[in-house]
């Protein structure tokens, strides 16, 4: 719903990529791991597969650990081609004031579904049809809520 990455809402994914860099007796892995939009899943499989196919070989730990991390990558990468295009112009949702008030007719039925454990993606897409709003500013309403209810 919304990416862990860039912020945009969109269709997402949880993925998680490998980088290895090899240096003869010491390596420096990097990862990530979060719901990401195809366009990051794109940007970070490309960048992270890339480095380990160029210097993950270079150790001798690295040179049986690098085939496994750009195996996972691929498989995870396609995976995910199936996903939605980001839209164009696609930005990270805002709770602004108007939005707020139109999801707070439904706030008892939000968080009554919540707390009985109904997927968190199916309750925001079912509020925001309700109210008006998108899925992504219904998830940032129940963050803004739950950052109110962990300072008191």
């Amino acid at each position: 719903m919304i990416c862990q990455d860039c912020g945009v809402e969109a269709d997402t994914k949880h993925v998680t990529f490998y980088q290895n860099i090899g240096a003869l007796v010491i390596r420096f892995p990097k990862s990530i791991d979060g719901n990401l939009c195809k366009s990051c899943v794109h940007r970070h499989f490309w960048t992270m597969t890339g480095v380990t196919l160029v210097l993950g070989w270079w150790g001798m730990i690295s040179l049986i650990v690098s085939p496994f991390f750009v195996l996972n990558n691929v498989v995870r990468y396609v995976l995910c081609l199936g996903m939605s295009a980001v839209p164009p112009g696609a930005a990270p949702p805002e709770l602004d004031d108007s939005a707020v008030q139109k999801v707070k007719p439904y706030v008892s039925e939000l968080f009554e579904r919540l707390n009985a454990g109904e997927d968190y993606h199916s309750v925001a897409k079912a509020v925001a049809d309700k109210s008006g709003v998108t899925p992504g500013q219904v998830a940032l309403f129940v963050r803004a809520v739950a950052a109110m209810q962990d300072r008191e």
